[in-house]
């Protein structure tokens, strides 16, 4: 018969409890009688524990062999040294001071430490795939080095764009924005709204928080310039902002109009770009233009 069977049996019998005593004494105490080495114990009938008597543990302490625990009622409960017992049953024993947890029989091997692969961030951070996933975007591997930005895992959005994972469906990501929370009020279970037709529409301030862009982007009445509010597609602006991209100054017509829509897509006006002044190369090197394009003093478009 195999030794860990007996320890079963002895916990629901006599024994409803293990325990070590040098802890019991004082809970015990307060709310019954406690009494001192009471029974004797034997293990398949040769007796290891004589009443009257103390145990000697390992450490050298002489500990009390078993504990009777009278409580008000009369109930009786006899504890014993769960080290000695777990000597005599041959059952392991073991205690996890980080968890406070007495370890009883053989315990499973400890995971061994996972380390991220070579080129990967440690400590990365990564988000919510199946919010990505359901946001029609394309998970990278996780032990991809190319699939960090910095300590940032990204993602392919459904437009082909890399944003961040962890920002998807994580409001600190708009922590800077002052009308957070009204912006937030346009999402529909924090994903754009769509017309009839299928198309999302919104503010493209929320795309790293919803994770892609709208297909209709809402742009703000801004008196100005004339620009009424409502809609416009990305894909027309950029058309027409590239459409004065390269002409000289003199020959650049400075503004462009495309399409302005309703969030059905419906045509309600026009929307007015410009391109934002002209570099002037002359006497520059390639450094030098390269330089100025980078600080935006080039030709730009405009929104």
């Amino acid at each position: 018969m195999k030794k860990t069977k007996h320890i079963a049996s002895f916990l629901s019998g006599a024994v409803t409890a293990l325990a070590l005593a040098a802890c019991l004494t004082t809970a015990l105490a307060a709310s019954g009688k406690v009494s001192y080495n009471f029974a004797n114990v034997s293990v398949e009938g040769t007796r290891k524990i004589t009443a009257g008597q103390d145990i000697v543990a390992a450490n050298g302490q002489k500990i009390p062999g078993s504990i009777l625990y009278t409580d008000a009622a009369g109930g009786k409960t006899n504890y014993l040294p769960i080290r000695t017992i777990s000597e005599l049953l041959g059952v392991e024993v073991g205690y996890d001071s980080g968890t406070k947890t007495i370890l009883l029989g053989k315990q499973p091997a400890a995971a061994p430490e996972r380390k991220p692969a070579s080129g990967v961030p440690m400590n990365a951070k990564l988000g919510d795939k199946a919010l990505i996933a359901s946001r029609g975007g394309t998970l990278l591997p996780d032990s991809d080095p190319t699939a960090y930005q910095g300590p940032e895992k990204v993602f392919i959005d459904k437009n082909g764009g890399r944003r961040a994972e962890w920002k998807v469906g994580n409001e600190e990501c708009l922590s800077d924005l002052s009308a957070k929370e009204t912006l937030l009020a346009t999402l529909v279970n924090g994903d754009y709204p769509k017309n009839s037709k299928g198309e999302s529409y919104g503010s493209v301030l929320l795309s790293e928080y919803v994770g892609y862009w709208p297909d209709l982007e809402h742009m703000a009445e801004y008196p100005p310039e004339g620009r009424p509010e409502g809609y416009i597609r990305d894909e027309e602006l950029q058309k027409g902002g590239a459409a004065l991209r390269g002409l000289s100054e003199e020959a650049c017509p400075h503004e462009y109009t495309i399409p302005l829509y309703d969030s059905e897509g419906k045509v309600i006006g026009e929307y007015k770009g410009g391109c934002q002044g002209h570099l002037d190369t002359t006497g520059m090197t390639m450094e030098e233009v390269r330089a100025a394009l980078e600080r935006g003093e080039g030709q730009r478009l405009g929104r």
